[in-house]
């Protein structure tokens, strides 16, 4: 009469310590990974990456935080000044939900990527009509989605003034300013980032000049929480770790966050085994100050080689992301993860 429970009672904690250890050898994703650190690694993606399922489960098994790679651009989401097109970024927005990842928004001010109704603009107060109507319609709208929003991309030439865009021709350079606080007033839960590339370093003519801009936002009250450092760089130039980290800290000390948002390291071709680890190092390089730095977040601009837009923008250069063009994780691939199982 004893014997009976005892056995369904052994039995019971057998099949649990049998569960226990299948679930322990079980294989981690680089999402379970990047979860448990609490580190945010994400990546650009297309309409079409949700839709196939392999795509997707990519997505799924290696990604925390996503950001639309066109169809959040004006010529995209606002192709003129009555239609707008919700359906891919409601999608989007509805993935990034149903798997728990978190969402970055790009962007509302770019010299690149309008529509024609928005580059014919001549008037001042036409020009800030579409510029805070298009902010607070997109935050309103998607209020508590995003995590961070690129409210202005690329405003500082190279030559470390400000860009001569459509923006600045019609409004002035307080379009940033009104940007920033319109933003702030249709959603004051998103954290609110100005964004460009070759900012990076700390002691260059536009790493300095993007520097005294968000200073001087800060000092003016203006409500910007973070920066984002687009960081496309090539493999045969060595990251210098040194000016990165000075930067990082100066923006730390005017109380601002620093993300990593477009991350790719391109390789000019052919593609050789020494200069895969010429990239490998870089990207290392940036991951690992990622980590010892607590970069807000860490965005791959593409993930695999199959869609990549390196080659038709950087010409004689490609091979610039994780996957290759079957989509199958490359060496690099492993050398990140490495880096975020510490």
């Amino acid at each position: 009469m004893i014997q009976r429970p005892i056995q369904r009672g052994l039995l019971l904690v057998g099949t649990f310590i049998s569960l226990t250890v299948f679930l322990s050898c079980a294989p981690r994703t680089m999402r379970s990974v990047v979860d448990s650190r609490g580190f945010l690694f994400g990546v650009a993606v297309r309409p079409g990456d949700l839709l196939d399922p392999k795509d997707s489960k990519l997505l799924k098994d290696n990604f925390n935080i996503l950001v639309a790679e066109n169809i959040m651009k004006l010529q995209y989401l606002r192709p003129t000044a009555t239609f707008w097109n919700w359906s891919d970024v409601d999608n989007l927005v509805r993935f990034a939900e149903e798997n728990r990842m978190k969402l970055r928004g790009h962007t509302f001010v770019w010299h690149n990527q309008n529509p024609p109704f928005i580059n014919n603009l001549s008037d001042k107060e036409a020009a800030l009509k579409v510029l805070t109507e298009t902010i607070t319609e997109v935050l309103t709208r998607y209020k508590g989605k995003f995590y961070e929003y690129d409210v202005c991309n690329e405003v500082i030439d190279d030559n470390g003034v400000l860009r001569n865009s459509i923006w600045m021709r019609t409004i002035g350079p307080e379009y940033i300013d009104i940007a920033f606080k319109t933003a702030r007033q249709a959603d004051p839960s998103v954290k609110l980032i100005l964004n460009d590339y070759n900012n990076e370093y700390a002691g260059t003519v536009k790493g300095d000049a993007f520097y005294n801009l968000v200073k001087g936002m800060v000092d003016r009250g203006v409500p910007i929480d973070g920066v984002g450092f687009q960081l496309h760089m090539l493999a045969e130039l060595p990251v210098n770790k040194e000016a990165l980290q000075a930067n990082i800290k100066r923006f730390r000390d005017l109380g601002l966050t620093v993300s990593f948002t477009e991350v790719d390291v391109r390789i000019k071709l052919p593609v050789t085994p020494e200069k895969e680890a010429a990239q490998q190092a870089v990207y290392e390089d940036l991951l690992r100050i990622a980590r010892e730095e607590n970069i807000s977040c860490f965005v791959l601009w593409g993930y695999t080689d199959a869609y990549s837009w390196i080659p038709g923008t950087f010409a004689g250069y490609g091979s610039a992301h994780p996957f290759d063009q079957n989509k199958q994780p490359k060496k690099l691939y492993g050398s990140l993860r490495k880096i975020l199982e510490k």
